[in-house]
């Protein structure tokens, strides 16, 4: 192995909308043999603005044991106590070191990670991680609406889920472009899935990683509690007829909503539209927005995962008391 690829290594970020195939890219990339991707961290933006970094022994250990404590990370089952990082300094060399225990579990030198909802963080990450890349992959938000609407999380209903997809978008193309084409680069989900050879060529030159045609297939990772090793997938293909699901999926009356709320952002991606976009009263906006605060709160109720207190403590402390102020 070139020693040179991990010297100059900078972690790579998957980023994206939720639904819009960032699992799909992190399946891909681990299937590299020199990278690996574990579960979703989901705690960097709060647990950084809620703890900052550590500054005595005492506070490194306590962060790390939050850290470790939380629904998302307890998955990795790391051979690690909350001891191991007393002697970190700053709250990216608890995060290095708790990538860098997955990674040599999984017998590999370097390590990204892929957390969707990063696509709306990515100047902190930047900041906070400055050799890293970020791969921003997007796709049709009609087909994220249906399959986010489906999996049963965040939007609860089709207005919400169009607006946050446009939204998210968005702002992770503002800020992506900012860091630049040597940090920071999008992927289109249809050409992932109909040139998958050629995508993964000009995404693995991206990252500065040697073409090796493993990435064509992906390296799935059991779905729920994520188990350490790799797991080969027992379908090992790419899905290469996994768009326009909306053509069938949605009535008229539905693309006319999806439409009248981010016909712009899929004009603006290239997507074909039907002219269907008309203004939405206020009051109709209001109604959808009450009925997906409503059924995102009682979701949360409910959800096992809510009831871990590191997080909410952390997403409390960053939101009323911020330690660090950005």
């Amino acid at each position: 192995m070139d020693r040179s690829i991990v010297e100059g290594w900078g972690p790579v970020f998957v980023v994206g909308c939720p639904r819009s195939g960032t699992t799909l890219l992190r399946d891909l990339l681990r299937s590299h043999p020199l990278l690996t991707l574990p579960g979703e961290t989901q705690l960097i933006p709060d647990f950084y603005r809620a703890y900052g970094d550590p500054q005595t022994a005492d506070e490194a250990e306590r962060l790390a044991r939050r850290i470790l404590g939380t629904f998302w990370v307890g998955r990795w089952h790391l051979p690690l106590e909350a001891a191991n990082f007393r002697d970190c300094r700053s709250f990216r060399a608890v995060m290095e070191r708790l990538y860098e225990a997955w990674a040599r579990v999984e017998g590999k030198p370097l390590w990204g990670d892929k957390t969707p909802h990063y696509v709306v963080h990515m100047p902190l990450i930047a900041r906070l991680f400055p050799e890293a890349r970020f791969v921003h992959i997007y796709r049709d938000g009609r087909d994220v609406a249906l399959s986010w609407l489906k999996a049963g999380f965040e939007p609860r209903n089709l207005y919400a889920a169009m607006k946050q997809w446009a939204s998210m978008v968005a702002k992770g193309m503002r800020d992506g472009r900012k860091l630049g084409s040597e940090r920071y680069l999008e992927v289109r989900y249809e050409t992932l899935l109909s040139e998958t050879e050629p995508t993964m060529k000009r995404v693995c030159e991206f990252l500065k990683l040697p073409w090796d045609e493993a990435v064509l297939r992906p390296n799935r990772m059991r779905r729920g509690v994520a188990e350490l090793g790799p797991n080969v997938s027992t379908k090992p293909r790419v899905a290469r007829t996994n768009t326009c699901k909306w053509k069938a999926g949605m009535s008229r009356r539905e693309l006319a909503v999806a439409e009248s709320v981010a016909g712009e952002m899929l004009a603006r991606l290239g997507y074909e539209t039907n002219g269907l976009a008309r203004p939405i009263p206020p009051w109709r906006e209001l109604a959808w927005r009450m009925h997906n605060t409503a059924g995102w709160a009682f979701h949360k109720f409910r959800e096992k995962r809510w009831g871990k207190r590191h997080m909410i403590e952390a997403k409390l402390r960053a939101r009323f008391y911020p330690r660090v102020r950005l």
